[in-house]
């Protein structure tokens, strides 16, 4: 595996259709699996600065629990209002039996 890669679970801890929080250099993001597929997403609703590990998944898509605001895990795009801004989203891959997260920069940005 490449640097900037960091493990940051294993893929045991993590169930299908839920998430974790994690932190890497004092930077909070989720991690959440769906089905077989991993996603990381900041740990930030861009509508009002809240933590989004506050809310739950809707299939590929996390729910901020403050206002509604849905994002897309795969894309960071708000799909619900009243966020009107994407949130980053990072590289993921999975190898050795843990969950590797990229958090060098942003994926879609």
């Amino acid at each position: 595996m490449d640097t900037p890669f960091v493990a940051v679970a294993a893929v045991d801890d993590i169930a299908p259709g839920k998430f974790v929080k994690v932190e890497v250099d004092q930077r909070p993001f989720i991690v959440a699996r769906v089905e077989d597929r991993f996603y990381a997403v900041e740990d930030n609703c861009s509508h009002e600065d809240y933590p989004l590990s506050y809310g739950c998944l809707d299939g590929k898509r996390i729910k901020c629990s403050l206002h509604g605001s849905r994002f897309s895990l795969e894309t960071g795009q708000p799909e619900d209002e009243p966020a009107d801004e994407p949130i980053a989203t990072y590289r993921v891959e999975v190898a050795d039996g843990r969950v590797w997260l990229d958090p060098s920069r942003p994926a879609n940005r």
